[in-house]
């Protein structure tokens, strides 16, 4: 089991990476407003955060930089409709995944990243 942290603004998109990620066996905490992701990064101490940075129709990096000068080790992969190619922040990631309605990419991603981190839970 794996914990996940979920940023999304949208309230949907994040109820139903909620709903997947649990059925698949995994403790997730979605977060509502960015304010509140240093904050429940140390309460909840997640093996990944799945983020979405495009907000406003811009991508916010200084939150992922903020986020990866106070957790370096935390594995972060971004989940957006919007691809930034060629953007040296994404180098500070574990991957990109396009939004869609199909689960499978975002899964394997998922597992991928979990199978190399250090911060994975032994079970």
């Amino acid at each position: 089991m794996a914990k996940i942290l979920i940023f999304d603004e949208y309230p949907p998109i994040r109820e139903l990476l909620v709903e997947e990620l649990t059925v698949l066996g995994n403790k997730v905490m979605p977060i509502v407003k960015s304010e509140q992701i240093l904050k429940e990064i140390n309460a909840f101490n997640p093996n990944l955060l799945i983020l979405d940075l495009f907000m406003k129709g811009k991508y916010k990096w200084e939150l992922l930089e903020e986020i990866k000068r106070e957790n370096p080790d935390l594995p972060i992969l971004i989940f957006s409709g919007w691809y930034p190619k060629g953007d040296p922040h994404l180098s500070q990631t574990q991957g990109f995944v396009m939004k869609s309605s199909v689960f499978e990419e975002l899964e394997q991603s998922i597992n991928r990243i979990l199978m190399q981190s250090d911060r994975v839970m032994k079970i």
